[in-house]
């Protein structure tokens, strides 16, 4: 055996050692104190740059479900509004039917049905959540609203989805006021109507105008009744008319005006009887009366009932299809409440549909958020019980390292032995 006071060999390799023993120690020292095995790029580059990716992706979802419960809470805001809405036409509609019956004093009647004018637009101007109203357009006077739509994002990449005004959307004109993009702007009680569209509630005076049509239908009708191209007209006060024209395929025999009522002009209604029942196709057409300036209301025996711009006949190609009577003036006030109430619910369908969409969207977005926590935590968090099991380990390797580095060190001691006399 060699002894050299110069290179302790046996010092040198109890010190290597020594360091490797320190340096996992302190590594298994920052996992219990930290909780993560991944704490910076150091540690594992890769797994450290996917880790950061991820929470990148959370942070992200956290923003979505920010803008998600905030859109829900402006369609929550307008649902609650248009459910008030409907009891409000509701209470109207029994109001108006027991004034045809009974004759209710005139200025009462006008009290209530102004009463619930001003009723149905203040629920629609107070609807308003974080300056976006759905169901009054910013140009509404009396509102308070700053949009007309809402914009939500639905994810990290900035996807969105917008849900657009409500009564904008039924009245076809970006000024539209509820009780007008309703119809409901024409009705008065007792007097004389003194314009075409306006309608009477209880006694009118003589030669009042004649109020609206009713569409009937003789026999039940099918919907390969509807043929391509046939076609239902109607004759308003002043001669003109609207021709609703029933496209299956192709385009209508004459340009679509979708403006509102003017001289002789053709509005192209898109059906498919082939999928379509009789039923849904009226109901497209009464959407499609609604949206052209007319009130109308599918009726339970298949009848359509007609009001605005004094429209007076009816004529169609449809066999089955055919006038009705005139409608006096208590059944056209009905019809346009009655269309009213359609009209509002499906706008509280709309928005229902929409408020199942942002919760699916809420629901998905927390799941997703949830499971990329759960894989960076798999990337990155320590597992405590190894690392104390480890922390015993190398603590015990660690005194024998320093024990083992002291053994060496003494051995250049021995040298002394040999030059003693």
């Amino acid at each position: 055996m060699t002894l050299s006071i110069n290179t302790n060999t046996a010092s040198m390799a109890a010190l290597e050692s020594l360091s490797k023993t320190t340096k996992a120690l302190n590594d298994v020292q920052n996992q219990v104190s930290t909780g993560k095995k991944v704490d910076s790029a150091a540690d594992n580059p890769a797994i450290y740059a996917i880790a950061q990716s991820m929470n990148g992706n959370i942070a992200g979802l956290s923003a979505v479900s920010d803008s998600l419960s905030l859109g829900a809470q402006v369609v929550n805001t307008a649902s609650k509004a248009s459910s008030d809405i409907i009891s409000t036409l509701q209470t109207l509609q029994q109001s108006v039917t027991q004034a045809g019956n009974n004759s209710i004093d005139t200025d009462t009647m006008k009290k209530q049905v102004a009463d619930a004018i001003n009723a149905i637009n203040s629920y629609a101007r107070n609807s308003t959540f974080n300056g976006v109203n759905l169901l009054t357009s910013t140009q509404d006077t009396g509102g308070t609203a700053t949009l007309n739509q809402a914009t939500i994002v639905t994810g990290v990449s900035g996807t969105q989805m917008t849900i657009g005004n409500q009564a904008v959307a039924i009245n076809n004109a970006s000024n539209a006021v509820l009780t007008n993009a309703l119809g409901l702007s024409n009705l008065t009680a007792g007097g004389t109507a003194t314009a075409a569209n306006q309608q009477v509630i209880g006694t009118a005076g003589a030669g009042q105008d004649v109020n609206g049509v009713s569409i009937t239908t003789g026999n039940a009708l099918q919907s390969t009744d509807f043929a391509n191209n046939s076609t239902i007209q109607l004759t308003n006060k002043d001669g003109t008319t609207t021709t609703f024209e029933f496209v299956t395929s192709g385009t209508a025999t004459t340009t679509a005006d979708t403006t509102g009522p003017t001289a002789n002009h053709t509005v192209a209604v898109t059906i498919d009887p082939t999928s379509q029942s009789a039923n849904t196709i009226m109901g497209k057409l009464v959407d499609s009366m609604n949206a052209n300036g007319y009130t109308a209301a599918l009726q339970t025996d298949g009848s359509i009932d007609v009001v605005g711009n004094g429209v007076n006949d009816v004529t169609s190609s449809i066999g089955n299809v055919t006038k009705g009577a005139n409608l006096t003036s208590s059944q056209a006030v009905v019809t346009t409440i009655q269309s009213a109430i359609n009209k509002m619910t499906s706008i509280s369908s709309t928005l229902g549909a929409s408020t199942q969409q942002i919760t699916g969207l809420q629901s998905f977005t927390s799941d997703l958020s949830d499971a990329l926590t759960t894989g960076v935590g798999a990337l990155t968090d320590a597992d405590l019980s190894a690392a104390s099991a480890k922390l015993t380990s190398l603590q015990t390797k660690q005194q024998l390292a320093i024990q083992s580095l002291s053994i060496a060190n003494s051995q250049s001691q021995s040298i002394m032995s040999l030059f003693r006399g």
